[in-house]
């Protein structure tokens, strides 16, 4: 069975999408799938470890790595965050830029796929929306099966980050396509229940729907030792560490982070210290940073991305995940980092709307915290309530592997998409 995964970011970037699609493509070209990915030669995530020469060699345009046959088109690098307090030509620099690089994509894939080998199946994701119309343009020169992969609710996930308005021609024109496009996919992949009901008001039918969850290896990642090598690097040994990993863009709540961390600097004296980590870069993390108060400086660290290899390391720096998501953000998005941290064994700090995957199963299991948005009051004081009962943050870590086992492991997920891709080639024959 051929299959064409069609997305702007795969392997070696370290994007949250590149390293899903890695896997993905992968695994199923270890059970056997001829797997094809179509992406650009631009990067849009980096790691920055002293070694810029290397993370900046060119790419090869057609290559197979790991099983998967890598057709890349030229496309250039994303530009690099904006600062703390952005000016609106640096505003509209930065969104010209990415504007740009989606462009070239969109044109040099849409030309180069007409030269590549017929598939049964198109996968396409939704970062950025109109890679969606890629996978439609394809599905129809072959007559393939359609299949969207969604991983954030296009147009109106621009609403809730105010980039639209309901009543703006661009807002309509991607609902119209949106309805399209949904109408036209054979089959559509949520990735929780939230999304799957944004997912029916927005056009799709529920014949059409799959939830499927994001996945983490359980084999690959493990509870590490929490004096690991990244906090070595810090001088952090037996602190209380609540970690941030990921992109610090602008979907996530950063506001109640950081009235948490004014709080704590003005109550320093009441229980234990919690030191602050955030790995990753993003349009919010100057403005996060540049609204640390003096008198936490020592116990607010930032690293930029991390190469895939350290990963572990990563996740296991602290001793909670923190994941913050924007109200208006419900069944939008639904940020991956969550599997990592389970599998790793930690307890999860959660920042965001009631539905989803996240808050449910913190409501069903003992798992971490819950705060509502601009609850810093409340976070900071759960954080601290954990760094000082040992006992209930073992049995925390433990219930996370668990479930990492158990309901979220690769394997299980692979399985689930496999079958999705089975069920297409039968309707097709």
């Amino acid at each position: 069975m051929r299959i064409l995964l069609l997305n702007q970011f795969y392997y070696p970037d370290i994007a949250a999408t590149a390293q899903l699609c890695t896997d993905w493509a992968e695994d199923l070209a270890a059970r056997g799938f001829s797997v094809t990915v179509l992406c650009g030669s631009g990067r849009y995530r980096q790691p920055h470890l002293g070694r810029e020469p290397e993370a900046l060699t060119p790419l090869p345009s057609d290559e197979l790595h790991n099983g998967v046959r890598i057709v890349r088109v030229p496309v250039r690098d994303a530009p690099p965050p904006i600062s703390a307090s952005p000016s609106k030509r640096e505003q509209l620099s930065r969104l010209l830029g990415r504007a740009s690089g989606y462009g070239q994509f969109l044109t040099q894939a849409l030309w180069t796929m007409q030269r590549l080998p017929s598939p049964d199946v198109v996968v396409a994701l939704t970062t950025p929306p109109l890679v969606g119309a890629l996978g439609l343009c394809a599905s129809r020169l072959s007559a393939a099966k359609l299949v969207l992969w969604v991983q954030d609710v296009y147009p109106d996930l621009l609403l809730a980050m105010g980039l639209a308005r309901p009543e703006s021609t661009l807002y309509r024109a991607l609902s119209l396509f949106a309805r399209t496009l949904y109408r036209s996919a054979d089959r559509i992949i949520a990735l929780d229940e939230a999304m799957a009901d944004r997912l029916l008001d927005a056009g799709a039918s529920a014949a059409q729907l799959v939830t499927i969850d994001h996945f983490a290896s359980a084999r690959e990642l493990t509870p590490q030792p929490r004096q690991n090598s990244l906090r070595a690097e810090l001088g952090l040994t037996d602190e209380f560490v609540v970690c941030y990993a990921g992109n610090h863009g602008r979907g996530h709540d950063f506001d109640t982070i950081i009235e948490a961390i004014r709080v704590q600097s003005s109550s320093l004296s009441v229980g234990p210290p919690v030191h602050w980590l955030f790995v990753g870069d993003g349009d919010e993390k100057a403005r996060l940073l540049a609204s640390v108060p003096s008198n936490m400086r020592g116990l607010v660290h930032s690293l930029p991305p991390q190469a895939r290899a350290r990963l572990s390391d990563v996740l296991s720096a602290g001793d909670v995940g923190l994941i913050s998501v924007k109200a208006a953000m419900q069944g939008l998005l639904a940020p991956s980092k969550l599997y990592g941290l389970l599998a790793s064994g930690r307890p999860i700090a959660y920042i965001g709307p009631a539905r989803g995957r996240i808050p449910a199963l913190l409501r069903d299991e003992e798992l971490g915290l819950s705060v509502r948005n601009g609850d810093g009051n409340a976070l900071i004081l759960g954080l601290r309530q954990l760094a000082q009962d040992a006992t209930r943050w073992h049995a925390m870590a433990r219930r996370a592997r668990e479930l990492a086992v158990t309901r979220f492991d690769r394997p299980l997920a692979m399985a689930a998409h496999a079958q999705v891709l089975e069920s297409l080639r039968r309707e097709k024959r």
